[in-house]
């Protein structure tokens, strides 16, 4: 289920799912479960959201596991964006492999875009969708489409192969949104300064095949309290549709879950890597992360949580989340089993490798303000930039029902002011 969805109450979706259950032949343990749902809820990034979603789970005797689980989402935010979403997950659809199948469509007039190579730029908050001034200085107009298909199939008890494909078109406009000036914003200095190309700046398609390994020990794969989850991928990008841009990028993820004497009390981290290995990545597609559902640069609800949203674009990323989830509250509503759970966080990233680096470092010393500074001296100072070490910390709270459906609210903030101020959000699910 999508990280940004949220309903702001856990007693309504309880209700929900009872009701529509009673109706069904048999429980929930085995047979259907519905839970349609509005959703109200708040991201700092994205604003004040509503919209709606379905999650259906057909458990068939596998409870709390499922055989068969669909969710759509439709979601619309006070900051203009909106986002639509079907998904499809199931291990039993062909015998003895996870079929998983997502379609997303995501629409964002107002999309956040901070540059390349985090900390190089500094961020200034009342460039950032002023309207009194009229400036939306870090933004632009994009749009995606993306539907992929991914197979896993047993290896060993723990280990699996992983396979799929996917394809993205991306829509990429200058700024043209009421009571905000469209010749200030980071965009068109990018595209003036020939860091973003013309051939590149209007969008354009991308098709991905991706393999992977993946060892998995979790005991409960949407809440675990103890095992291991470490997965690799490779994912090549093709230039099929002849755009210029193609890539080769390899990734890697390492979570572990360890109970602290009790079920109660779980240590969490996550450890991850990304490169691109080879290619040509068009700007727009270099934020991606290669990970199952969408996620652009380091920042956000899924990454580096009170850090802005797409704040570190690079070309390599190293990040890790660390999480102590203490569950304090274990009770049954309406034949749900609840656990509360309260959850201090530290997150860390970095860019190992920056991208289009030394075009940038180029086109900013060509600035008059600096041409005076020698260029071994300037590119030197940009790359320690670029290396900076962007952390946050925090706490969440979560509302585990039936080991599947997980409400949460999560509240960060940066170490470093450049990175914002703090963030407040709102999902489903762990972030691992």
């Amino acid at each position: 289920m999508s990280s940004r969805l949220i309903t702001i109450s856990i007693l309504l979706s309880v209700l929900f799912t009872t009701g529509i259950e009673g109706a069904d032949k048999g429980t929930a343990k085995d047979g259907w479960s519905v839970t349609p749902l509005p959703a109200v809820g708040y991201d700092s990034d994205f604003g004040f959201m509503g919209g709606g979603f379905i999650d259906i789970n057909y458990y068939g005797g596998l409870y709390p596991n499922y055989r068969h689980r669909f969710c759509l989402e439709a979601l619309v935010y006070s900051k203009h964006a909106s986002y639509y979403m079907f998904q499809y997950d199931s291990r039993y659809l062909i015998p003895g492999i996870r079929t998983q199948a997502k379609l997303f469509f995501d629409n964002n007039p107002l999309y956040w875009f901070y540059g390349f190579n985090g900390a190089v730029h500094d961020y200034d908050p009342y460039l950032n969708m002023n309207r009194d001034k009229g400036v939306a200085y870090y933004s632009l107009d994009r749009k995606f489409l993306n539907g992929r298909l991914e197979f896993e199939g047993d290896l060993s008890t723990h280990l699996d192969w992983s396979a799929g494909i996917s394809y993205w078109h991306y829509w990429i406009k200058e700024l043209n949104w009421k009571g905000y000036d469209p010749d200030f914003t980071l965009f068109r200095e990018y595209r003036q300064a020939g860091l973003i190309d013309d051939d590149e700046a209007s969008g354009g398609s991308v098709a991905e095949f991706q393999v992977g390994l993946k060892y998995d020990t979790r005991d409960i794969e949407a809440a675990p309290t103890r095992g291991l989850f470490a997965d690799m991928n490779a994912v090549y990008a093709p230039d099929l549709f002849h755009t210029g841009h193609d890539y080769l990028k390899l990734a890697a993820r390492l979570r572990q879950y360890i109970s602290l004497g009790t079920e109660r009390l779980v240590l969490a981290y996550s450890l991850a890597y990304q490169t691109t290995f080879a290619g040509n990545p068009a700007f727009y597609s270099q934020p991606s992360l290669t990970y199952f559902k969408p996620s652009d640069g380091l920042g956000g609800a899924t990454t580096l949580r009170g850090v802005l949203y797409n704040r570190v674009v690079g070309s390599d990323y190293l990040w890790g989340n660390f999480e102590l989830r203490t569950r304090i509250m274990d009770f049954t509503f309406l034949k749900r089993r609840i656990f509360a759970v309260v959850t201090p966080f530290f997150d860390a990233g970095i860019i190992t490798q920056p991208f289009r680096f030394d075009r940038q470092t180029q086109a900013f010393h060509a600035n008059d303000n600096v041409s005076a500074i020698p260029y071994d001296d300037y590119r030197s100072s940009m790359l320690k930039k670029a290396r900076e070490l962007h952390m946050s910390y925090g706490i969440s709270a979560q509302a585990v029902i039936d080991y599947n459906f997980i409400p949460t609210i999560v509240f960060g903030i940066p170490f470093d002011k450049r990175d914002g101020e703090y963030g407040l959000y709102m999902t489903l699910d762990y972030i691992f």
